[in-house]
C-alpha cells in the first residue's frame, strides 16, 4: 500500500464516510439535491447571492450526478414562494443507506463545502439549517467538524530522505523570507501543513477524494492543491495570534489577536472561529479583556480583539467616576422608580450631571471615533483572509459592537465580502437604527445579525443627548426596523438595567440570545436563580437550548414564541 493509499484509508476510516452518489437511488440523490435547493430558498433571498447558491447546487449536482436536474434545482433554489421541504426528509428516511441517520448527509455536505480549500460561511448556515431539518443537534456538526480537523492534522506521512530533505530547504528558504508571515506566537498555531512544509497537501487531497469521488475534489491531490488546502486554515495553518497590520486604517495604535482559552482539549484549530470584542476596560491587566467571555463556548477556537487599550482603559475609569457621581445626583433629585432608572423618564437631566459630563465626553468621543477605525480594519482583516477561509462569529458589547458595525458596514462596501461572517452579534450598540445601514449588513453576514438593547440604558442615552440622532435613534436604546426580517431584536431590560452591566452579566445575555456558554456555568446561574424568572424556567423546560445558536436553523414560529417569552 502506497502512501496515498494509506492516507484515503486512514481518512475514511476515521470519519467514518459514505460516497452517498454510489449509495443512495436516484429517489434519494434527487432528493438529497432538492432538500439542499429548497433550504437555499428559505435562506439567501438577496441577489448577491444568486452566484453561491448557483455554485453550490452544481457543485451538488456533480457530486450525485444530477447535473441534467441542475437546471430544475436553480428554479427551486430561486423561488420566493415558501417550499415544503418535509417531503423530501422523507423521501431520504426510506433509503436503506440513511437507516444509519441522518448525519451521514449532514457529514457528507461539510466536506463538500471543504473540498476546494474554503469553508464559505454561507455553507456552514445551510448545513445548520439541513441539521436542524433532520431534528439533529447541532453540536454534532461541531464534533464533525472537529473531526475532519483532527483527520487532518494527526496523520502524519512518513518520509523519505529526499522529502525530509526538501521540507528542511522549505523551512530555511521560509525562515529567510518570513515566507509564512506569522510571528512567535503563531508557531505552535499550524496544523499538517505548517508541520510537514505542505508536503502532506497531496496525501489530503488524496484521502478526501477517496471519500467524495475525484470529481469534486481531485484537483486537492494535486501539487498545486497543496495552496487550497492551506488556504482552508490560513498562511502555513497559522492562527490569528501571529496577525500583523501590514495597511493600518487610520492612526490605530494598538491592533492585535489573543486566544480565548475554552478549557477544551480540541486542540487549537477549528473549522469555525469566534471572534469577541470588548466596550471598555476597568484596569490593564489582560483578566479585563478575558472576563466578561470566560464562559463563552460558541467555538473551540475564539479569540479577543485587544485594541487601544489606553483609550479603552480611560474612558473606563471616567465611566466608573461618572456612575457613582450620577448615583448621588439621582437621590438627591428624588427620582421616582429606582434610583438610575429615574434618569430615563426625566424631562431634563440633572444639572449636576450636566456640569460633569466633560468627564465623559472626551473618552466618550475619543473612542468612538477610534472604534468606528478599528472596524474598519477588521474588515481588512477580514477580507484579506488572514484567519483563512473559515467562517467567523462577531460577539461584542458597547464600544465593541460598534467595532463589529463599522466591521460590517465597511465589508458591505467591498466586492467579494459575502461568506466570511457567519453570525453578528452586537450588545447595546452605541451606533444608529438607520434601517438601510443595517440591511446592507444583513446582505454580508451569512446566518444571524442581533440586535440586542436595553430600554434602560440611561448611560447610553446621555452619551448621545446632544448628537442629532432623534430621527433614528441609538441601537443600543431600541430595535432597529428590518424589512426583510433578517435582524434579531432581542430586549435584555429584564437582565440588565443599564450600560455598566453588560460585562458582568455577559453570560445571562449570551445564554437568553441563544449562544453556547460553558454548561456548569448555565445550570449554576439556573439553580441559583440569578436571571429573571422567566428566563430560567424556560431553560430549564428547554434544557437543549443549544438549539438556537443559528436562529436561521430554526421554524420561525417558534422564534415568534421564544420572542414572546422573553419579553
Amino acid at each position: 500500500m502506497d502512501k496515498y493509499d494509506k492516507a484515503s484509508q486512514h481518512i475514511k476510516e476515521s470519519l467514518n464516510t459514505k460516497n452517498l452518489a454510489e449509495c443512495l437511488s436516484q429517489t434519494g440523490r434527487f432528493s438529497y439535491c432538492a432538500l439542499c435547493a429548497t433550504s437555499l430558498s428559505c435562506l439567501y433571498k438577496y441577489p448577491a447571492h444568486v452566484d453561491f447558491k448557483l455554485d453550490c447546487l452544481r457543485i451538488l449536482c456533480n457530486h450525485l450526478k444530477l447535473m441534467l436536474q441542475l437546471p430544475t434545482m436553480r428554479e427551486m433554489a430561486n423561488c420566493e414562494l415558501p417550499l415544503d421541504a418535509k417531503v423530501y426528509v422523507r423521501a431520504l428516511k426510506k433509503e436503506e443507506v440513511l437507516k444509519e441517520g441522518m448525519m451521514i448527509i449532514v457529514q457528507d455536505l461539510l466536506l463538500l463545502a471543504i473540498s476546494n480549500g474554503t469553508y464559505d460561511a454561507r455553507w456552514r448556515v445551510l448545513i445548520l439549517y439541513v441539521t436542524r431539518v433532520f431534528d439533529l443537534d447541532l453540536s454534532t456538526v461541531d464534533n464533525f467538524e472537529l473531526n475532519v480537523v483532527n483527520c487532518l492534522s494527526n496523520f502524519l506521512p512518513v518520509q523519505t530522505e529526499q522529502e525530509q530533505a526538501d521540507a528542511a530547504r522549505r523551512i530555511r528558504v521560509s525562515k529567510t523570507k518570513r515566507f509564512a508571515l506569522i510571528g512567535l506566537a503563531s508557531v505552535g498555531g499550524g496544523i499538517l501543513l505548517g508541520l510537514t512544509g505542505g508536503l502532506a497537501a497531496p496525501l489530503i487531497g488524496a484521502g478526501l477524494s477517496s471519500v467524495l469521488g475525484t470529481s469534486i475534489v481531485g484537483v486537492i491531490g494535486s501539487v498545486g492543491g497543496t495552496a487550497i488546502v492551506g488556504s482552508l486554515f490560513g498562511v502555513a495553518g497559522a492562527s490569528l495570534t501571529g496577525y500583523k497590520m501590514h495597511k493600518r486604517v487610520g492612526d490605530i495604535e494598538e491592533f492585535q489577536f489573543r486566544k480565548l482559552s475554552t478549557d477544551a482539549e480540541t486542540g487549537d484549530i477549528h473549522l469555525h472561529i469566534t471572534i469577541v470584542i470588548s466596550g471598555w476596560l476597568n484596569d490593564d491587566k489582560e483578566t479585563s479583556y478575558i472576563k466578561p467571555w470566560e464562559n463563552l463556548r460558541d467555538s473551540p477556537e475564539q479569540y479577543y480583539l485587544r485594541y487601544e487599550s489606553s483609550y479603552l482603559l480611560e474612558f473606563g475609569k471616567a465611566m466608573e467616576y461618572f456612575f457613582s457621581f450620577a448615583v448621588s445626583v439621582a437621590v438627591q433629585e428624588s427620582l421616582k422608580y429606582t434610583v438610575l432608572s429615574g434618569l430615563m423618564a426625566a424631562i431634563a437631566w440633572p444639572a449636576g450631571l450636566l456640569g460633569l459630563a466633560s468627564v465623559i465626553d472626551n473618552p466618550w468621543g475619543v473612542c468612538c471615533r477610534r472604534s468606528a477605525q478599528v472596524g474598519k480594519q477588521l474588515a481588512e482583516t477580514l477580507l484579506t483572509h488572514s484567519h483563512g477561509n473559515r467562517p467567523v462569529t462577531l460577539i461584542g458589547y458597547s464600544l465593541g459592537a460598534r467595532v463589529i458595525y463599522y466591521c460590517l458596514r465597511e465589508m458591505s462596501q467591498r466586492e467579494k465580502c459575502q461568506g466570511i461572517v457567519q453570525d453578528a452579534i452586537l450588545i447595546g450598540t452605541p451606533c444608529t437604527r438607520n434601517s438601510s445601514d443595517w440591511n446592507k449588513i444583513t446582505e454580508i453576514v451569512a446566518g444571524r445579525v442581533v440586535n440586542a438593547y436595553c430600554r434602560s440604558d440611561w448611560f447610553l442615552k446621555f452619551l448621545y443627548r446632544t448628537l442629532s440622532m432623534h430621527a433614528n435613534g441609538v441601537a443600543g436604546l431600541q430595535a432597529v426596523q428590518s424589512v426583510n426580517d433578517r435582524i434579531e431584536n432581542i430586549d435584555l431590560t429584564d437582565i440588565v438595567s443599564g450600560h455598566f452591566e453588560y460585562p458582568q452579566k455577559l453570560t445571562e445575555i449570551l445564554m437568553h440570545i441563544g449562544v453556547n456558554v460553558d454548561e456548569s456555568a448555565k445550570l449554576q446561574l439556573i439553580t441559583t436563580q440569578s436571571m429573571p424568572e422567566k428566563m430560567c424556567e424556560s431553560l430549564k423546560i428547554n434544557d437543549d437550548y443549544t438549539v438556537k445558536k443559528s436562529k436561521s436553523v430554526i421554524d420561525l414560529t417558534t422564534i415568534d414564541k421564544q420572542k414572546n417569552t422573553t419579553q
